[in-house]
């Protein structure tokens, strides 16, 4: 059967994210704490950097820590809110953890040649969804996207966080399949992660390609590659 779709993971894949986590950590992690801080004093607000700690961030992290067990990503809005309140402030839930995560996604960048990559997938006639596992809300990456001209390249955009299922899980490549109105077989599933992207692919039947990666564990793809910029030529032989 024809290919029509192709369904990409983005660390990794599309981006090059940092860290294997998608968060600020280490040094991009404490200039992100200061920019929190500033915005709360700023919006008329007090606490201390020790307050981000517990009111915030453990919290969170006590979740996260669980996303595998519970099949989807940890919320912020909880604990943004009681932040907000120990503050004494109304500023909107994703203002606070926007200010956290720019340093970190300021750093963010494509992977090498993935825009001509994009570009000449769509030359094939494919059309193009991304399926990502992310720890915070699709917004805060799109705009990483859009910073570069690649969020446009892609018929929708499916983010862990805000679909409410991660990665094995085929849930989100079935709903990017409906989206399209292509069947299993008409699709490829390409992703870094073989116990994630390829075994999603596995379980919602669409056929697999792994981006060469560190990461060996998990099913046996249908193809490899060592980047995004092989595919089309994987697709055109």
């Amino acid at each position: 059967m024809k290919l029509k779709a192709v369904l990409l993971d983005m660390g990794g894949v599309v981006l090059e994210m940092a860290n294997a986590r998608g968060v600020p950590v280490d040094r991009l992690d404490w200039r992100g704490r200061e920019a929190l801080l500033r915005l709360i004093r700023q919006q008329g607000g007090h606490l201390k950097r020790e307050d981000l700690e517990h009111l915030l961030f453990a919290p969170w992290r006590a979740r996260y820590d669980r996303r595998h067990e519970l099949g989807r990503e940890a919320r912020w809005d909880p604990h943004l809110s009681r932040l907000r309140r120990h503050a004494g402030i109304r500023t909107h839930n994703d203002t606070l953890l926007a200010a956290w995560f720019r340093p970190y996604g300021d750093q963010l960048a494509p992977v090498p040649g993935a825009e001509k990559a994009l570009i000449a997938l769509q030359d094939l006639g494919l059309a193009l969804v991304l399926v990502s596992n992310v720890p915070l809300p699709g917004e805060h990456y799109r705009r990483v996207l859009d910073r570069y001209g690649l969020g446009d390249r892609f018929a929708a955009l499916f983010f862990s966080y805000d679909f409410g299922s991660r990665k094995p899980s085929p849930a989100m490549l079935r709903a990017a399949l409906e989206r399209l109105g292509v069947s299993a077989s008409e699709a490829l599933m390409v992703g870094d992660l073989r116990d994630r992207d390829i075994a999603a692919g596995r379980a919602a039947g669409t056929g697999t390609v792994w981006v060469q990666s560190h990461d060996g564990g998990g099913p046996e793809p249908d193809h490899e590659i060592g980047s995004l910029a092989e595919l089309p030529e994987l697709l055109r032989s």
